[in-house]
C-alpha cells in the first residue's frame, strides 16, 4: 500500500514539473561549465571548479519554495541557476568583476552566495557552513516558520567535524532541514567510502534522522524524492538526509589531472552512465517532450546566450586595490545616551545579568544559548540567573559542544539580522569552535558586505575568581580554566573583542556589543565577576575607579573601540600603563601605591575594546607620559599584549624616553593549580610597581 501511494504521488508530482524549463537550466549549467573550463585553459583566469555530473541539483531547487533557504557547495551551479536565473553571476565571479553577486570578485568562483535569494555564503573549507545552516534551521523552528533550509555537501564533507556538528544539531532538535550529500565517488583524489564507515543511510537513521539513497543521475527521480522529503519536513518539522548518488564527469578542479588517479575504464563508465544532462535529455525524447533536434538546439542556444553575456562582462570593471580593506569589520555607530536609571553598587556578574535581561526585554527574539545557561542557577557562574527567572524560554541549555553552540547562534543571527548570544563556559573550550568563529568573522569581507554575522560570544576568561590576586587569593583554576584568551580572537580579522574591567563598563559594553553586525567576543574575567573596587596597600579604595562599580538601572550603552583614561595622582603623568581586564585593577593599585609614596601622577589606560583598540587614546597617553608599560594576563609568547607593545614602538617611537616595558604571564600553560605557583605565574600589582620603580629610576 505504501509503495502504491508513493508511486501515485510521484506520478502526480512529475506531471506537474516543467520539464523543458528544468532541462534548459541543466543544459545551461553544463554549457557554463564547459565555457569556463575552456577559458581557464586559455589562461583567462586562474582557477575553475566544475559542476559536470551534478546538474540534477536544479531538480532539488525546483522542488523547494523560493522562500526556502539554500546552503550550497561549489558544485551547485545548477542550483544557483535554478534559484536565481542569473547566468551572469558565475561568469562575473570567474572573471573577478566588481559586479559579481557573490563576492564582487573577492571570493573564489563557484562559491555561491546571495542574501537576496536566500543563499548562504559558502567556503572553500568543505562542510564549514554546516553549523551555520543548523542555526538557520534553529531560527526557523523557533519562529514556527514553514520555511526550510536545504544544506548540500560533498561526500568528503561528511567526514568533517562541521558536518557532524550539524547532524548533532538536527538530531537533537529535529530541525527543518534537508541535508543533501552529493556523493560523486571522489573527495578530490580519495574514494568516497573512506569518508564514512558502512552505509550512510543506516548511519543517519541510527542517529534519529530519516534518510534515503537517491539516484542523482536521474533528474526525475531526484525531483520526486526531494518533493517527498520537503513535504515530510514541512509537515513534521523534522530533518531528512538524502544520499544523492552522482558521477563526477571532470577532474576535481582545474588544478587536478583526472587521469592521475582515476582509471580509464571508470572515467568511461561514468561518462556513459552517470551524465544527468544526457540521461534527462534521453528521457524527455522517449517521453515525447522533445525531439532529438531540440536537444542540439537547446545546447546551441545556451552557448550563444553565454557568449553574449561573456562579451558584456568583459567590459565590466575589475576590482581596484584601494578597496582591499572594505567590509572587514563593522562597529555600531554609537549615540550618546546618558544613563537615567538609579545607580547602585554592583558586581560585574550582576551587571551582566542585568544587561542580558535588558536585551531580552528590547528584542523578543533574543536568546542566550550555551551549556547549563537554562539551569535555575543560570550557568556555572550564574550569569544568566536573572534571565532564567524573568525569561526562562530565552536561556537555552545546549549540548556540550562549543562549535554547535556557536553555529546555532551565528546562523540564527545571520537570518534574523541581530546578535544572539552564545555562552562558552571557559574561553579555553572555544577551540573546538575556532573554525566557525573564524569564518563568521570573515563572511562580511568575503561577501563584500552582502552578508553579516551578528553574534555575541560571551565567555569566562582568565584565572581564578574573587578579585585580583593582589587583593584576594590564588589557586584552583588550573589548566582548561585559566587562559586569558585574547590572543585567539584579536588575531581574527573581522572579529570585535571586548574585555571590560568594571561592572559599569561590562553592562554598557555588552548592550552596545549586541548592536554590532560583526561578531563580538566578550571576555569576562572570572576574577572580576564578584570583585570590589581596587584598593591601595593601605586598604583605601582608589577614587578614580570607585564610581565604575555603581551601575545604573535600565538601558545604556558605551562605545566600542574607545578606551578609558584614568589618572591616579596629581600633576603631569610620569608613566602610562596600557592594560585591560583584571590588569586594570592591578595597575591601579600599583599606581596608587607609587603615587602615595613618591607623588606625581600615573595614567592607566583601560583599552576596554581590544580589537579594534583605541589608537588615538594610546598615542595621546604615550605623548603625555613618554614612558609606557604594557601589562597583560596572557602568557609572554605571541600575544595581543606584545602586539600593543610593538605597535607603540612603531607608531610612537619619537615620543618615548625609553623602550616601553612589557609585563605578561610566564611563558607556560595557564595556569598551575596551587596558589604559590599561580601567584608567580600572573602579573600582580607588586610586579607592576617594581617595573614602575625601574622606569622612574632611569
Amino acid at each position: 500500500m505504501t509503495i502504491n501511494t508513493r508511486a501515485a504521488e510521484a506520478s502526480s508530482t512529475v506531471q506537474s514539473l516543467d520539464h523543458i524549463a528544468l532541462y534548459r537550466t541543466m543544459v545551461m549549467a553544463r554549457a557554463t561549465n564547459d565555457l569556463l573550463k575552456t577559458r581557464k585553459t586559455q589562461g583567462k583566469f586562474p582557477f575553475y571548479i566544475g559542476c559536470a555530473g551534478h546538474e540534477s541539483m536544479a531538480a532539488v531547487v525546483t522542488a523547494l519554495d523560493e522562500n526556502d533557504w539554500l546552503s550550497l557547495y561549489y558544485r551547485d551551479l545548477a542550483a544557483w541557476l535554478q534559484r536565481t536565473g542569473d547566468i551572469y553571476g558565475p561568469l562575473r565571479e570567474a572573471y573577478s568583476r566588481t559586479t559579481g553577486p557573490m563576492g564582487a570578485g573577492r571570493n573564489m568562483p563557484s562559491h555561491y552566495s546571495s542574501k537576496r535569494y536566500r543563499i548562504l555564503p559558502s567556503f572553500s573549507e568543505v562542510g564549514a557552513l554546516a553549523p551555520f545552516a543548523g542555526g538557520v534551521a534553529f531560527s526557523l523552528q523557533r519562529h514556527k516558520s514553514k520555511e526550510i533550509i536545504a544544506f548540500t555537501v560533498g561526500d568528503g564533507g561528511v567526514a568533517t567535524n562541521d558536518f557532524n556538528v550539524l547532524f548533532r544539531q538536527v538530531s537533537v532538535y529535529q530541525l527543518p532541514i534537508l541535508m543533501i550529500v552529493e556523493d560523486n565517488g571522489w573527495a578530490i583524489t580519495t574514494p568516497s567510502p573512506i569518508q564514512w564507515g558502512g552505509n550512510l543511510v543506516a548511519w543517519a537513521t541510527g542517529g534519529g534522522v530519516y534518510a534515503e539513497e537517491v539516484d542523482g543521475t536521474d533528474a526525475v527521480a531526484t525531483y520526486e524524492a526531494t518533493s517527498r522529503f520537503v513535504a515530510r519536513i514541512r509537515s513534521s518539522q523534522s530533518p531528512v538526509l538524502m544520499h544523492l548518488r552522482m558521477g563526477l564527469l571532470d577532474a576535481h578542479s582545474s588544478s587536478t589531472d583526472i587521469k592521475a588517479y582515476r582509471t580509464k575504464e571508470e572515467i568511461e563508465l561514468t561518462t556513459a552512465t552517470k551524465d544527468p544532462v544526457k540521461n534527462y535529455g534521453s528521457w524527455l525524447v522517449n517521453q515525447g517532450y522533445l525531439q532529438e533536434d531540440d536537444i542540439a538546439r537547446i545546447r546551441k542556444e545556451a552557448r550563444a546566450e553565454l557568449e553574449q553575456a561573456e562579451s558584456q562582462i568583459l567590459r565590466e570593471p575589475e576590482p581596484a586595490g584601494d578597496r582591499v580593506l572594505h567590509h572587514v569589520i563593522q562597529l555600531p555607530q554609537w549615540r550618546e545616551n546618558t544613563p537615567r536609571g538609579a545607580k547602585r553598587q554592583s558586581t560585574m556578574l550582576s551587571a551582566i545579568n542585568e544587561g542580558l535581561v535588558e536585551l531580552a526585554q528590547r528584542d523578543p527574539d533574543f536568546f542566550v544559548y550555551g551549556q547549563d545557561v537554562g539551569s535555575p542557577k543560570g550557568g556555572v557562574f550564574g550569569a544568566t540567573a536573572m534571565l532564567v527567572t524573568k525569561f526562562p524560554e530565552r536561556a537555552l541549555s545546549s549540548p556540550l559542544n562549543e562549535q554547535l553552540i556557536v553555529g546555532i547562534t551565528a546562523g540564527a543571527g545571520m537570518i534574523e539580522g541581530k546578535a544572539r548570544c552564545a555562552e562558552i563556559q571557559f574561553v579555553d573550550y572555544h577551540q573546538s569552535a575556532a573554525q566557525t568563529l573564524r569564518l563568521a568573522a570573515r563572511i562580511q569581507y568575503q561577501s563584500y558586505g552582502d552578508w553579516s554575522v551578528p553574534l555575541l560570544l560571551r565567555t569566562k576568561s582568565g584565572s581564578g575568581g574573587g578579585g585580583p590576586i593582589s587583593s584576594s587569593s590564588a589557586g584552583g583554576g588550573a589548566f582548561g580554566h585559566s587562559n586569558a584568551g585574547e590572543q585567539w580572537f584579536t588575531s581574527i580579522p573581522g572579529m570585535i573583542t571586548v574585555c571590560p574591567a568594571t561592572p559599569f563598563d561590562a553592562k554598557g559594553l555588552l548592550l552596545e556589543a549586541a548592536r554590532a553586525q560583526s561578531p563580538v567576543t566578550f571576555l569576562e574575567r572570572g576574577r572580576l565577576y564578584r570583585s570590589e573596587p581596587p584598593k591601595d596597600s593601605n586598604g583605601n579604595i582608589i577614587a578614580a575607579m570607585a564610581e565604575y562599580w555603581n551601575v545604573p538601572d535600565g538601558y545604556y550603552t558605551l562605545p566600542l573601540g574607545k578606551a578609558r583614561r584614568l589618572r591616579i595622582g596629581d600633576g603631569p603623568t610620569s608613566i602610562a600603563i596600557i592594560c585591560w581586564g583584571t590588569m586594570v585593577l592591578e595597575a591601579c593599585t600599583a599606581a596608587a601605591d607609587t603615587v602615595n609614596r613618591v607623588g606625581g601622577a600615573i595614567e592607566v589606560v583601560d583599552l576596554r575594546t581590544l580589537a579594534p583598540f583605541d589608537e588615538e587614546a594610546v598615542v595621546a597617553a604615550v605623548r603625555e607620559a613618554n614612558r609606557v608599560i604594557v601589562v597583560t594576563e596572557e602568557s609572554d609568547l605571541t600575544s595581543f599584549g606584545r602586539h600593543i607593545h610593538s605597535w607603540i614602538v612603531q607608531n610612537c617611537f619619537y615620543d618615548l624616553d625609553g623602550t616601553p616595558a612589557f609585563i605578561g604571564a610566564l611563558p607556560a600553560p595557564a595556569a598551575p593549580y596551587n596558589g604559590p605557583e599561580e601567584i608567580v605565574f600572573f602579573p600582580t600589582a607588586r610586579t607592576i610597581e617594581e617595573k614602575i620603580e625601574e622606569l622612574l629610576a632611569e
